[in-house]
């Protein structure tokens, strides 16, 4: 919430304080916190004692509240991460655990192993990096995605510019009965690039580095049995290929997705208070259900006007052309040709009669009833269709995110404890928040959670666990609190779900644009072109974007006031 009247206040914060005599206190030594707490405790005393005046009082309890963190600074080597795959000598932060191997689970390990941890990884699928036909996923990787990948220390970043498609250079095709079209790409800002590449091969890209790097350990095939918390460690037991195996740390970060396991035994450990439960919200886009085919790239069609390339570098959209009820839409997204194939994803409502075909003669029927210039046929093979045709494919989720996101262990376990002693634990990427794909920051925003992660490491030291988990928790709840909030009112109806409010959202998108071309001082960009900017928090893009609604609301209600007038008049 932001201060009234900042500049008066910090102005009497910061006015001189006459010389106090507190001589006779020695500068704190930082040997260890006994001596550290005592001579912060000698200072107090002493300044207290001199009757300073309360303004000024304010502004040595700040000094004195900032000093023992500063203090642990000082100890920690200045160098944050010296690279994924150089870890330090010694291991400032002892043992840590993670749960998942997705992007942001790997990305953590990375991160915490170029700090020096030994870091153990239990992953539940043989390979994380499998690509899967019917979890086909595409990723955007923009600058809040970079910015950690930069943050790791490797060439990760430069290896994804090399293997994906520029968002800036793309270009979109309809492919309709009276042909393919072209066009580029409308809100698109060129200061901001972002990078389009499969999921899996942006896992896989991630977990080779992991695998190169000694202090990593990942565990595959793991079903996670039981997450227990003792003083002053974790512990992870679970079945791996027939065997029992465990792992155990200061430090545990549960990147294992919507259901995470280890968000429910924070649960469990708290009682079942609700505090670990997930806040969902409504949102037009969620229960979407949603399945991806697999299809050739670089691939031709025949159209009236001859035959048209059709280039895995581009968007390309297939219209739906039923003769009568729902018409459906494939939607195909860039990808680099050295990936050697590229997807299709079709979304509809639940109730769709696709859900109910089985096989592949089914699905090809319905196919050239929907999109009879688009020969399915003749670009997938059978088994694909076949494979695509008993799908059950997936859902999108509600906007949800929890309440809380981090457990911190003591003598008595309680969740609020934040000494130095003790372990600490967070929960990162869909664990703390989920929400349908409609603006693309899933894994950037995961892939952020590991970024204020590294800087909870950074302001509290590798040493101090659980004040680093609640120093994260504090950075990234009102974030995550945002971010489901503009899923909400986004982009929700791209996916054709409702024409009539589809076309409302159009409307009002571009009365807002309009207007914050017209007065931009006065009324704020939508939501969607907010989230485009890396830079900018998703509260502070929140914020503004509830800004510019509510004044282009009271704009059009005095507007409706002042025609009513006239016409009464």
């Amino acid at each position: 919430m932001p201060l009234a009247a900042p500049d008066m206040i910090f102005s009497n914060l910061f006015r001189p304080v006459p010389r106090l005599h507190v001589a006779h206190v020695r500068a704190p030594s930082v040997d260890n916190d006994y001596s550290r707490n005592a001579a912060t405790n000698s200072l107090r005393k002493a300044l207290l004692e001199q009757g300073a005046l309360p303004v000024k009082r304010a502004a040595a309890a700040l000094a004195l509240s900032v000093l023992p963190a500063f203090q642990r600074r000082r100890q920690r080597p200045r160098s944050a991460m010296r690279g994924a795959g150089a870890p330090q000598a010694s291991s400032p932060g002892g043992e840590a655990v993670v749960v998942g191997a997705g992007p942001s689970g790997l990305a953590v390990a990375l991160m915490l192993a170029g700090r020096g941890w030994q870091v153990t990884v239990l992953e539940r699928s043989v390979d994380p990096a499998a690509y899967n036909p019917g979890r086909g996923f595409m990723y955007l990787i923009d600058g809040r995605g970079q910015a950690c990948l930069s943050a790791l220390g490797s060439s990760l970043l430069d290896k994804l510019k090399a293997s994906s498609v520029s968002m800036t250079d793309a270009t979109i095709m309809r492919i309709t009965p009276k042909g393919v079209t072209e066009r580029v790409i409308p809100m698109r800002d060129g200061a901001y690039r972002s990078y389009w590449t499969p999921r899996h091969a942006f896992v896989r890209l991630l977990l080779d580095e992991a695998r190169r790097t000694s202090n990593i350990k990942i565990i595959t095939n793991a079903e996670i049995d039981n997450i227990s918390c003792s003083d002053q460690c974790f512990s992870v037991h679970a079945s791996s290929h027939g065997e029992q195996v465990a792992a155990s740390g200061s430090l545990l970060i549960g990147a294992d997705g919507i259901n995470s396991a280890v968000r429910k035994s924070f649960e469990s450990w708290d009682g079942h208070k609700g505090r670990f439960v997930p806040k969902k919200f409504r949102s037009p886009a969620a229960g979407l259900r949603y399945k991806v085919l697999t299809l050739p790239n670089n691939f031709e069609l025949k159209t009236s006007d001859g035959s048209k390339q059709i280039p895995s570098e581009a968007f390309a959209s297939v219209l739906g052309a039923k003769p009568s009820g729902p018409k459906r839409k494939l939607g195909l997204i860039p990808v680099a040709s050295e990936h050697g194939m590229r997807t299709a994803n079709l979304i509809t409502k639940a109730d769709d009669e696709v859900w109910k075909l089985e096989t592949a003669s089914d699905f090809a029927s319905y196919a050239r009833d929907q999109w009879p210039h688009f020969p399915l046929e003749e670009l997938v093979s059978q088994d694909e269709l076949a494979r695509f045709a008993a799908d059950r494919g997936g859902y999108f989720p509600s906007p949800q995110y929890s309440p809380a996101a981090s457990w911190v262990t003591s003598d008595n376990h309680a969740s609020d404890n934040t000494g130095d002693s003790g372990a600490g634990a967070v929960i990162i990427g869909d664990a703390l928040h989920a929400f349908p794909p409609d603006l693309g920051q899933g894994v950037n925003s995961a892939l952020q959670d590991v970024t204020a992660l590294l800087a909870a490491l950074e302001a509290e030291g590798d040493d101090s666990p659980q004040r680093v988990a609640k120093h994260y928790e504090n950075e990234r709840l009102p974030e995550a609190t945002a971010l489901v909030n503009m899923m909400r009112v986004g982009a929700p109806f791209q996916y054709s779900q409702s024409k009539w409010r589809s076309k409302v959202w159009t409307v009002c998108f571009l009365v807002r644009v309009s207007l914050n071309k017209l007065l931009p001082s006065i009324f704020d960009k939508p939501v969607v072109l907010h989230v485009q900017n890396p830079e900018m928090s998703y509260s502070e893009g929140w914020r503004r974007a509830s800004r510019g609604a509510k004044r282009t609301c009271l704009l059009l209600g005095v507007l409706v006031l002042a025609t009513g007038r006239l016409l009464v008049g």
